[in-house]
This record gives structure tokens, sequence and C-alpha cells, in this order.
């Protein structure tokens, strides 16, 4: 048997099978099987879009784009496949139905890169008959799929066996793609000489800079699992991340792509990167299945595809290897560092993890309601695991916000993300997100600014790529008066994740500070055309058309805000505020009641009382106020020094003393 020469292009094996796209052939264990020209197609595509599901439309529109065909025609081609690889009915080794949606292939595959003559092991009267096969459309109006002997390859190419003009035209078939092969081999070895004696390389495909990691989808929609689904891509994120020289897209940027029709390629176009991480992933009792694949935006080209079949407890090292191979394809070099957080654990424990999974996918839902339900699973992740820093970092971040959904007096609040930041860096000290919460604790309850500026930094150099902590820390610098270091950080931010409605609407904060009140008004459009129900948004905007001096903009705003959420104590603050500044007394003062009646049953800023007795011109009052949030360290005092809504009080020399005594220096 002489050994076959072929192009350098990729095959795909799974299970026993080997797909050849250039030679069209399926073989399994070197042995050709027989298949019709749409069917190979049929399954070379689903072998292609392996690990996730193909909609019924367009899988009939790559095997047939240029014929109407109805989708009998594809349901039969699955058929065919189904018996060629052996598939029983009860199985789903190889292609799944999905209903009223179309078909998944799902065993794993391998692209095997081959040299040029490299050796198989069909032979050429296997190749050839195979290829006969494929080629003959119909001869036959009723077929069976099925691998032939080596004798019955032998009779099919003799003439002797075939009747009639088609075996004339086999024959010659036959002879010619025998011929093409052995001058493809001769050519193609000549290359090769030339190739090597010029001492040449393969030119590198143009490095991917930018890449967006999508939530997982189920396999089966019907036993979906949100948390694992989200969380798995929230761990490769968080992985990746660590990869300076890549800009990955963060949770919350993608959170929105997990729909069951998402199209991957689309959401990249979309994100503005140049590659997606795509996966299915199922969850079954102790096992679970993961399949991934990494897309090239510009092309829909497949640069990596994968499938793991373990148990739960070894979905770390299903994770290790997706982070490895994902670098591999990026072509990147990681430097130590990187390698070690690239493959850092925060938990061996499996049960720990999903409890960590649940807790952050809480987390992100961003109410007081979810953050509080997200505590409680953080929480019990810890028991099950002391020495999990991932969510000790968790439990810090979701405590410091915890006060501004008016769940939390400060003091609670930072107090329980204080112990739970420091001992997630006692665990270990190189967690991004701890220092980021640390830092936060340090500006907003400590009013220790040199020291969150240290923890900023830090958090920045371990993890460039987190957009949650360029936000912070933009946040930060246009507090302490660093009017353009606060807007290019901002920008910065939102590069990184530019969809992000509370990003962009600091942006437009900071913007405000600085004056620019055009341009925050322009910003903060923006933010509301990407989601008109975004409340935050609309407060803001009504702040610059104030300073503006466009109230009755302003008091629209507001009340948008409150129409979303009519206990917005921000709202009915800046809404009473306002009112006051235009002499609207009665009106002001039934906001202030409201905003009282509502701190009886719930913790209210004290500083957005005294917003509204400083509108009404009541300074008094309003220092008293102040003077509770300063004892109580309301973290909206921080505003003080940059917000105008302040400057009516600024000549008073309790302002100036309150400053000095918070840190802020004039």
């Amino acid at each position: 048997m002489q050994p076959v020469s072929h192009q350098n292009e990729a095959s795909y094996q799974f299970d026993a099978f080997e797909l050849d796209p250039v030679r069209r052939v399926l073989l399994r264990e070197g042995k050709a099987i027989a298949l019709k020209p749409k069917v190979f197609e049929t399954l070379l595509v689903l072998v292609r879009n392996s690990g996730r599901v193909m909609d019924k439309d367009e899988l009939m529109q790559q095997v047939w784009p240029d014929t109407v065909v109805e989708e009998v025609n594809l349901a039969h081609n699955v058929s065919m496949l189904r018996k060629a690889l052996g598939q029983k009915a009860d199985e789903n080794r190889f292609i799944v139905t999905v209903p009223g949606r179309g078909y998944g292939f799902v065993a794993e595959v391998k692209e095997i890169q081959r040299n040029a003559l490299a050796s198989t092991t069909v032979s050429e009267y296997e190749l050839t008959r195979s290829r006969m096969v494929v080629e003959e459309e119909t001869d036959e109006a009723h077929y069976t799929s099925q691998s032939y002997a080596d004798g019955a390859a032998a009779r099919l190419l003799s003439a002797k066996k075939v009747k009639g003009k088609f075996a004339r035209a086999r024959e010659r078939k036959s002879v010619v793609f025998a011929a093409s092969l052995i001058t493809l081999a001769i050519v193609t070895g000549i290359g090769i000489v030339i190739y090597n004696s010029r001492g040449l390389q393969p030119q590198p495909t143009a490095r991917i800079k930018s890449i967006a990691v999508l939530p997982f989808k189920p396999l089966v929609a019907e036993s979906r699992d949100e948390s694992l689904e989200m969380g798995m891509a929230d761990t490769l994120i968080a992985r990746l991340s660590s990869i300076r020289e890549i800009n990955i897209r963060p949770i919350s940027a993608v959170r929105k792509y997990a729909g069951l029709d998402q199209d991957a390629v689309a959401a990249g176009r979309e994100q503005k990167v140049e590659a997606v991480l795509d996966g299915q992933i199922q969850n079954a009792g102790e096992k679970i299945r993961v399949t991934v694949r990494l897309v090239r935006v510009q092309d829909g080209a497949q640069l990596w595809t994968n499938q793991f079949d373990q148990k739960m407890t070894d979905i770390f090292a299903i994770q290790d290897s997706i982070s490895d191979r994902v670098a591999e394809a990026l072509a990147v070099r990681l430097s130590d560092e990187e390698k070690t957080l690239v493959a850092q654990h925060s938990t061996d424990n499996s049960e720990a993890y999903e409890l960590y999974l649940k807790g952050r996918f809480f987390w992100n839902k961003r109410t007081g309601e979810t953050i509080k339900k997200g505590i409680d699973y953080l929480n019990q992740a810890v028991q099950k695991d002391p020495n999990y820093a991932l969510a000790y970092a968790g439990l810090a971040q979701s405590y410091v916000l915890l006060s501004n959904y008016s769940d939390s007096t400060p003091q609670e609040a930072y107090s329980k993300a204080r112990t739970a930041a420091t001992k997630a860096l006692t665990i270990n000290d190189n967690m991004s997100d701890a220092h980021a919460a640390l830092a936060y604790i340090k500006a907003g309850y400590d009013w220790d600014f040199a020291g969150a500026e240290g923890e900023y930094k830090r958090a920045i150099e371990l993890n460039p790529n987190d957009a949650t902590v360029r936000h912070w820390y933009g946040e930060y610098l246009g507090l302490i008066g660093h009017r353009d270091a606060s807007i290019l950080e901002l920008r910065r931010a939102q590069e990184l994740e530019p969809l992000s409605l509370i990003i962009n609407t600091e942006l437009g904060t900071v913007l405000y500070f600085a004056g620019q009140l055009d341009q925050a008004i322009e910003q903060l459009r923006k933010t509301v055309d990407l989601d008109s129900s975004f409340e935050t948004a609309h407060v803001e905007l009504g702040f610059v058309y104030r300073e503006k001096g466009q109230y009755e903009e302003a008091i629209l705003e507001f009340k948008k805000a409150l129409e979303l959420d009519r206990d917005d104590a921000y709202a009915l603050s800046e809404l009473g505020h306002t009112y006051g500044t235009l002499g609207r007394r009665a009106e002001a003062y039934k906001e202030l009641g409201l905003l009282k009646k509502q701190s009886s049953r719930r913790y209210v800023l004290p500083s957005y009382i005294a917003a509204i007795h400083a509108g009404l011109g009541e300074n008094d009052r309003a220092f008293e106020w102040l003077e509770k949030g300063y004892s109580e360290r309301d973290t909206n005092l921080l505003y003080l020094k940059v917000d105008p809504s302040w400057n009516s009080l600024r000549s008073d020399s309790r302002f100036a003393d309150l400053l000095r005594r918070i840190g802020f220096t004039q």
C-alpha cells in the first residue's frame, strides 16, 4: 500500500473518524465511508461549527447556498449521517437535534494541520473509491451510507462490474484523480525542497489584541444553569484579563449575550473585538460537558475548538486547558507572572466554586435585594472553603456597594467589606478585585486618599484590563479634583467596556465636575439612548441641566428617574433641591417629607436630606444633616469638593472646615 500525498490543510478528527475536506473523504480507522456530496457537506458544516447549535436555515444555506430546498432534505441528510457514524436512535454521541431550532455536533473535534507528503493509512483504492461515491449524486434513488471492505472497493473499481456509461465515467474519474494526486505529490515535494533551501518561515496571522468571552449556553435549554453558564465566562475572563497584551471585555459588558439564539460573530462586532470565545456547558449530576471555540470576528473562522467531558470536580482542569489553548491560539507570550496569574486557582472545592458562581451572578444584577442574595451565597462558599480568596474579594465588593442601595449603614457595610478584603489579601496578595475593594473602602469610608491611591494602582498593575477598577479609580480622581486624569481614566474604562451604562454615566458626571457641561449632556444623552430605563443616567443628566439653568429639563429628568423607581432617594433629594432653588417651597417640602418618611423604614444618606435644605436656603439645617453624615461616614460627602450643587454653602466657614476634616485640601 503506497502512501498518498495531500495538501497542507486541516482535517478534523473525532472519535474513530477523520474528516478530510481536501480529499472530501470520511474515514473510520483508515477505511473510507461512502457519502453523497450533500450529506458530506452537511457533516463538514456541522463539524466546523462543533460546540454550538446551528439553526436549520443557517445550515441549509451553507449546504445548499444557491438552491431553495425543503427542510426534509436536511433531515434526510442528518439521518444518513447518523447511520454512517453508527449513532443509535437513543444516543447523542455525535449529532443532537434541538427541537424548534436545528442541530449541533457535540463530539470532541480536533483540528489537525498535516504537512504535505504526510502518509496516511488509506490506500489509493480506498480513497478513489470514496471519491467516486461522493461524486455520484444521482445514480440511485435510494441508498444507505456504509463502510466497504477492501474487496468491495476493488469490485467497485472494476469496469467489468459496472455497466453502461456510468462505468466509463467512473473509470475516467478514478484515473484522472489518481494522476492528479501523483502530480500534486511531486509538485508539493519540489515546493518543500525549494522552501526549505531558502530557509523561509510561514507568515504568522495578524495578532489578535482584543477578545470577548461570551456567556456559555446550555446544550439542552430545558436544563440550563445560568449561574454556571455566566460563571464559566466570568472565571475565564478573570484569568485571561491577566494577560497584558490582550484586551478582554469584562463580564458586565457581555452579560447581555446570554440569549440562546445569540450569534457570536455579531456579538463580537458589537463589542468591537477581534475574536470571541463561545461555548456550551451542561451539568448533569457529577458530570459536566463543555464545548468551546475561538472565533475570529472578521470572517467567522474558527481558530480553535475543543470539547471536554469530565466530572464536575475537574472543572478547574477544563478552565486551565481552555486558558492555555486560547493563549496559544492568540500567539501570546506570557511572562512568568502572567503564567502564574492565568493558572491561578482560588479554590479546589467544586461545591464552594458553584456557590461562588451563584453569588457573583446575583451581585451582577445590582439591586439591593440581589446583592444581599449574592452575599448569602458567597458566605456559604467561604464556609465550604475558608481559604477561598476570590469569594472573600466578592464579598468585599458586594458590601461596599450595599450602602449605596440604602440597604445598610456605611459603618456596617464597610466594616464587613474591610474584613472580607483583608482576609482575601491575607490568603493571596495578588488579587486585583480585593485591592480595588480595599481602595474603595479607604476612599469612601476611611477618607485615606493616599492609601486609596496606592491600592488602586496595585489593582491596575495586577489587572490593567479590569473596567470596574478603571471606573472606580477614575471616579476617585474626579472626587479629589484631578479633572483631566479622571476623564482619561473613565475613557479608558469606556474603551474596555463601551456599552456599560454606569461607566458611560460616570464619564458624563466627571465631565460635569470639570465644567464641560455641553460635553456632559452629550455623553449622558448617549447613555440614555443605550438604555432609557437606567435611572442613574437620568439623575446625572438632571444635575447638568440644572447647572446650565435649564430647570424644567432638570425636573423632567429627575421625574423620569422616579417613574422608574419611586423610592430612589437620590432622585427625590435632587428634585427637592431643584424646587427649593426655584423658590417652589411647597413642592420642595413635599419631597423632603417623602425622603424623611422613607428614612424611617430604610437607611437614607443624611446628605440627601441636607441637599434639599441647601436648595431651600436653610443653611443651618443643611449643616446639621451634613454633620450627621460626617459622623456616619456618609459616602456622598466625597462629592462636596467638586459638585457645584453645594455652591450656596461654600462661602460659609463651616463648609471649609468640613472639607478639611474629610481630608480635602482647598
